[in-house]
């Protein structure tokens, strides 16, 4: 995340928060909190989800503990539905709403990690004065998108505290940290529901969403990450009526579509043990394009 990709974040969000939203800053303010049957209906609602994030949010709070961050999940609306925090920060994050069933969305809130990277659909840092009331002037948050199976936005991955001086010198590894917990819960989303199929990727990805593909035994997809679609310009939801993937990769001439079909190839030929005949059935060419493909690729089988 840019210096100043953050900056226009907090720019856009500061706009909103003026000329949308009609927010006071200097309005006395706390974070809404769902009473606990409303909680436990948003949760089971999201129950994949917050199963999913569960080691991975315990594995985050073991790095940032030291310094004094609590992690949080919040759902596309902005209610946290789990947290993870020392038992020594349980009196701040209830005074200061950091837990399950607050409402941190950007539109009441003000600007936030949570709301504005929920608003902004990419990472966020708010730190201190950036926070649009003042009330909140003291925190210190950052969030990252977390995406579902189906590529649709799912919720947002949080680190805040209200103890925190200065973060900068440690905020790229702070943010690859909360990058990373993100993939990771996408991925066991998408390999929890498609797990038959032939999983593939079409590249390192530096988002919050990793470069995954599912197909099926004829190399048709059955379902891509976000970061995917967006590679792969497909829409959000269910594919059903994509064509077979490796001739779908070969109609593109960009550099790009190259690297993610030779990545393509090598991932199915690793899937069945460098096997073409295999590796063409499972792609949807035939065995010779596939040959084709791996000497113009330079490809070692």
């Amino acid at each position: 995340m840019t210096t100043t990709l953050s900056r226009t974040c907090l720019t856009a969000s500061w706009a909103r928060c003026s000329t949308n939203y009609n927010l006071d800053p200097s309005e006395r303010w706390e974070t809404e909190v769902l009473s606990q049957p409303e909680l436990r209906f948003v949760s089971g609602r999201t129950q994949r989800l917050i199963q999913s994030a569960l080691p991975e949010m315990q594995h985050l709070h073991r790095l940032v503990d030291r310094l004094d961050f609590t992690v949080m999940l919040a759902d596309p609306t902005g209610i946290v539905l789990s947290r993870h925090t020392q038992r020594s920060q349980l009196s701040g994050c209830r005074r200061w709403r950091f837990q399950a069933g607050a409402v941190w969305d950007e539109q009441n809130a003000g600007t936030n990690a949570i709301g504005t990277c929920l608003r902004e659909e990419r990472p966020v840092m708010v730190v201190h004065d950036q926070h649009w009331r003042l009330c909140f002037r003291k925190l210190t948050g950052m969030a990252v998108p977390v995406y579902n199976s189906i590529g649709e936005l799912a919720g947002a991955m949080n680190i805040c505290s209200f103890t925190a001086e200065n973060v900068v010198p440690a905020a790229q590894l702070l943010m690859d940290a909360l990058l990373t917990t993100a993939r990771r819960v996408e991925e066991k989303l998408f390999h929890d529901r498609f797990g038959q199929a032939m999983i593939l990727t079409l590249g390192p990805s530096t988002s919050s969403s990793s470069m995954l593909v599912a197909l099926d035994r004829d190399g048709h997809v059955q379902g891509a990450t976000h970061a995917s679609r967006q590679h792969m310009n497909w829409p959000e939801g269910e594919l059903s009526s994509l064509p077979a993937l490796l001739p779908l990769l070969d109609a593109q001439e960009e550099p790009n579509f190259r690297r993610a079909e030779a990545q393509v190839i090598h991932s199915a030929l690793a899937t069945v043990h460098g096997n073409v005949s295999a590796a063409a059935r499972l792609l949807g060419v035939s065995r010779a394009t596939l040959h084709r493909k791996i000497r113009a690729l330079d490809l070692e089988r």
